[in-house]
């Protein structure tokens, strides 16, 4: 199988070009500066790379015509209508460029929400956009996803471990149920060329349904960290987001979207992915521990 990536540079498609790598699969890289690509990768002579912009529509003529299915793993944080538009674009002028290969399939990831959420919606947008092309595509919803360099685990980690003491919002209680990235690679690969999977969207969660704030006890739990949390019958939107900003280095942008989601549930609905891949999650605390154990081998 040849994979070509999109957002290779994000936490996802860091991870998961090893990892199809590891089963034997051929990776295409779509970058827009290869150098700085190889330095932080270190990947030269393992994957093929592609340099191009998804904003013009010239530049990305040079993908291979030989590949079978993409990964769109571009990240969306936004909820401007402008840059949803442009996002929107981009995504347009991938499918347009991949009709003229042998791809079969367009793999998406995005968040969940229920109901959705102004930035859902942009993610729907989206996915949307590449619907409209010729090619079958998968939809991957993920809700939290455990695992170095997701904005919302990143945000866990900064804040237990910053804090001992939190006055938190009422968001903390949002029922979310987290999935660790090793698992979101394997659907990634496991639903790759499987006709059943075409044109259908799919939740992908971990087995444990739990709060915000849970998920930040949790973290203190297998970190051995006394940590006290007091919520409070309010949201605070814009608070929340300087609050976040301030205390975790997060972009105030990438902030106000993340606290905008905790305003829905981020729960799954469906769990027909098992019948396409059979595969069994790991729990919170079991991603947790393999996450530090894992990081632990690395440093």
């Amino acid at each position: 199988m040849k994979a070509l990536l999109t957002g290779a540079n994000g936490y996802i498609g860091t991870q998961l070009i090893p990892f199809l790598l590891r089963q034997g699969h051929e990776v295409v890289c779509l970058v827009s500066d290869r150098k700085r690509f190889y330095q932080q990768s270190g990947l030269e002579g393992k994957v093929t790379v592609v340099t191009g912009s998804l904003l013009r529509p010239e530049s990305i003529a040079s993908i291979p015509p030989d590949v079978d299915l993409a990964y769109y793993l571009v990240p969306s944080m936004s909820q401007d209508k402008d840059l949803s538009q442009l996002e929107a674009y981009s995504a347009h002028n991938f499918v347009e460029a991949l009709s003229r290969t042998s791809c079969r399939q367009v793999i998406y990831v995005r968040g969940l929400a229920q109901p959705p959420s102004p930035l859902t919606a942009s993610r729907q947008h989206i996915e949307d956009t590449l619907k409209k092309g010729p090619l079958p595509v998968t939809a991957l919803r993920a809700s939290i996803i455990i695992g170095r360099g997701s904005p919302s685990f990143e945000m866990i980690h900064k804040l237990t471990e910053k804090l001992r003491f939190m006055i938190a919002p009422q968001w903390v209680n949002t029922p979310c149920q987290p999935i660790a990235l090793n698992d979101v690679l394997t659907y990634l690969e496991g639903v790759a060329l499987k006709e059943t999977a075409y044109n259908q969207t799919f939740d992908i969660c971990g087995p444990d349904t739990l709060t915000f704030k849970q998920l930040m006890q949790g973290y203190a739990c297998v970190h051995h960290l006394k940590r006290d949390i007091v919520t409070l019958p309010f949201r605070f939107p814009r608070l929340s987001s300087y609050w976040l900003h301030l205390f975790t280095g997060t972009r105030y942008a990438q902030a106000e979207s993340f606290v905008e989601s905790l305003k829905n549930n981020r729960v799954c609905t469906d769990n027909s992915i098992s019948k396409i891949v059979p595969h069994e999650c790991l729990g919170y605390e079991e991603a947790l521990i393999q996450l530090f154990e894992n990081t632990a081998q690395t440093t």
